[in-house]
């Protein structure tokens, strides 16, 4: 049951991206270049492949490089989210993250690679969990990023990808995801608009922005 929500909700936010690349498509008056920050290949197949003319996999892992490309339209780089510096103000047509932003580090970095998204994207989407949802989507616990770092780090331990883990690695792996609540996203991105996902309270937020009008 839990895989068919999520897919459905996939699905969903899938055929929206879709559609926003549809317009700037329409918009520019060519296919659109995109910069994929933290991206995989095998998530575009849930959008498709229409009016886009590049995907590019930019990563802070090397690791991620050797990922099978599914398309020629894909190029991978070695890059950080916090710091684009081999992209100019406003020359990525579109400049896409998808669950990356809770990923970077404290909200300093968090911050920081926000302001680069909109520094470099005419137009963008981020999409990041709601920290509103009780069930962490990372290690999939209940109210476990809703304490503080030690007791995460204990009620890690229930956690079956983790439980066994040594008490360093556990506190390593509880600070290494901040999520966002619906203010702070709204804080990182304003003036953007906010697709909520909801299963009764937020499950996800995803942000646009670009020269179109409302989501639906």
């Amino acid at each position: 049951m839990r895989d068919l929500t999520i897919n459905r909700f996939r699905t969903a936010r899938g055929k929206i991206l879709h559609g926003q690349i549809e317009r700037l498509a329409r918009h520019l008056g060519r296919p659109v270049a995109i910069l994929d920050v933290g991206g995989r290949p095998d998530y575009w197949d849930n959008v498709g492949y229409d009016n886009i003319g590049e995907i590019r996999l930019l990563n802070i892992d090397e690791d991620e490089l050797d990922r099978k490309r599914m398309s020629d339209l894909f190029v991978s780089e070695i890059g950080d989210a916090r710091h684009l510096k081999n992209y100019a103000d406003k020359s990525v047509d579109l400049v896409h993250s998808n669950s990356v932003i809770e990923h970077v580090g404290p909200w300093p970095d968090i911050s920081a690679m926000a302001s680069e998204l909109l520094r470099v994207g005419r137009s963008g989407w981020v999409q990041t969990p709601a920290w509103e949802f009780p069930i962490e989507p990372h290690f999939r616990l209940p109210l476990l990023h809703w304490f503080a770092p030690p007791v995460r780090r204990a009620l890690l331990r229930a956690s079956r990808d983790y439980g066994s883990s040594d008490i360093k690695s556990r506190r390593y792996h509880v600070d290494r995801i901040n999520l966002l609540s619906y203010g702070e996203v709204k804080a990182l991105f304003p003036g953007c608009e906010i697709y909520v996902e909801r299963i009764i309270v937020a499950k996800s937020y995803s942000v646009r922005w670009g020269p179109w009008g409302h989501l639906r």
